[in-house]
């Protein structure tokens, strides 16, 4: 056994690599030796491969579509494609988005959770640099990893002369992508003359940035783990962090923690965008957009993210117990014995609700006013109530309501109101947003 199918078995192994296995085919030297290998791995009926046509080279795109289907036809392995249309952006970023919804939607299509992709050590250096000169930190570091869902990449630790020579031991043939020469792509440019003069410098250079990618791996793994244990103190079961407690941490923690919180809404985290976050908490700012549509936001003594939506128009008219879906949310109402410990706790409201009232689902309108539970007399406007109670400013649009005209009767998750407390002979019924 050669060392590439060595890697390749250790590989399926590692991750315990069953039922149907996906290829990404682009016709290239890397495909075409990862498709081989797998062939005389795993059982033929085991495995699909999946090609893309881009059609941005005419002739030359429908030549590597070809070439890849007799290619997988040779080793008995089904074969899919499928051609972009002509309003797919013609850049890098356009082509990579366009690729992966295509393998995912492959995914859906044979029922597989394993797509193969042939990244090498030289792509993963090649990405590296790319990172390192676009601005990174140090979970960029990392590059491309072996396994992020269902994407498999078992080349990493291979060379593209080791995978070159496997095709020419074997007797494989290949096409050439001539945009690959191309150096107005930034990938290409790195790949054919920034790395060659590094390579004058450190002719092993692709060994050394392959062994500091693994370093930073391993380092993301010791701090993925100190942080959890810290995270367990610093946040709140809501996901927000306690801001007194944030305060007291070494600035390095502080550093780690807000670029984990962000991770989700920023795609670029480089050192000063991470600490221009953490600066404006500590400068005491309120309000800061993280990507135009979710904001940081610090009130009271917590640190938390919000979303802008669109404010809600619709409204759902309440005609008894039930499940009402609002937008998306499901709100559950059901009936209980009115002998039950109904404490108001945990996002769970009980009330007394008679549905010959026109009870209606909804969010907040201007005029809305509210008797909070525990107030015996008058009324108050449910914006002051929400002012009071220190809801952030963005939470309060999206806030579900039982309303009755513009008396509101519940916040659901926060208060009810004292029209609707639960004694005794009255109903009773549990209001959630369920799950």
């Amino acid at each position: 056994m050669g060392k590439i199918t060595g890697v390749v078995q250790s590989f399926i192994e590692k991750y315990n690599i069953s039922g149907t296995v996906l290829c990404a085919l682009s016709g290239g030297c890397d495909s075409v030796v990862m498709l081989h290998v797998l062939s005389r791995l795993l059982p033929a009926d085991n495995i699909v491969a999946l090609h893309l046509n881009h059609n941005w080279r005419a002739e030359e795109s429908d030549r590597d579509e070809e070439f890849s289907r007799q290619f997988a036809r040779s080793l008995g392995i089904r074969f899919f494609s499928e051609r972009l249309g002509a309003d797919v952006k013609k850049t890098e970023a356009g082509a990579r988005a366009a690729r992966y919804d295509f393998f995912e939607r492959s995914a859906a299509k044979f029922g597989s959770n394993v797509l193969m992709l042939a990244h090498n050590k030289n792509d993963n250096a090649e990405t590296l640099l790319y990172r390192v000169i676009k601005g990174t930190g140090p979970a960029g570091l990392c590059a491309m990893v072996q396994k992020r869902g269902i994407f498999y990449r078992p080349l990493l630790e291979v060379s593209r002369r080791e995978i070159e020579e496997y095709a020419n031991k074997h007797g494989l043939n290949y096409v050439c992508d001539s945009s690959n020469e191309d150096t107005k792509y930034a990938r290409n440019l790195i790949r054919k003359e920034i790395l060659p003069l590094m390579q004058k410098i450190n002719p092993d250079v692709i060994d050394a940035a392959s062994n500091l990618i693994k370093l930073s791996n391993m380092h993301s793994r010791i701090i993925s783990n100190s942080l959890e244990c810290v995270k367990n103190e610093l946040l709140t079961d809501k996901n927000e962090i306690f801001l007194d407690k944030f305060l007291e941490l070494d600035e390095s923690l502080k550093f780690e923690i807000m670029n984990d919180f962000l991770a989700c809404e920023l795609k670029n985290r480089d050192y000063s965008r991470i600490k221009s976050y953490v600066d404006f908490v500590l400068r005491g700012g309120r309000r800061k957009s993280l990507n135009g549509k979710v904001f940081l936001e610090v009130c009271g003594n917590k640190i938390f993210k919000t979303r802008v939506c669109e404010k809600k128009l619709t409204e759902i008219k309440i005609t008894g117990p039930g499940v009402y879906d609002f937008e998306g949310i499901k709100v559950l109402i059901e009936k209980v014995s009115s002998k039950c410990d109904f404490k108001n706790k945990n996002g769970v409201k009980y009330l007394n609700l008679d549905f010959k009232d026109d009870i209606i689902l909804r969010t907040r309108r201007d005029g809305d006013v509210f008797s909070p539970c525990g107030m015996k007399n008058g009324k108050m406007k449910l914006k002051k109530y929400l002012i009071n109670e220190k809801i952030p400013r963005q939470m309060r649009d999206n806030l579900l309501l039982l309303a009755n005209k513009d008396e509101i009767l519940c916040i659901l998750g926060i208060q009810i109101s004292q029209k609707v407390v639960v004694a005794e002979n009255t109903s009773c019924y549990m209001v959630k947003i369920s799950e």
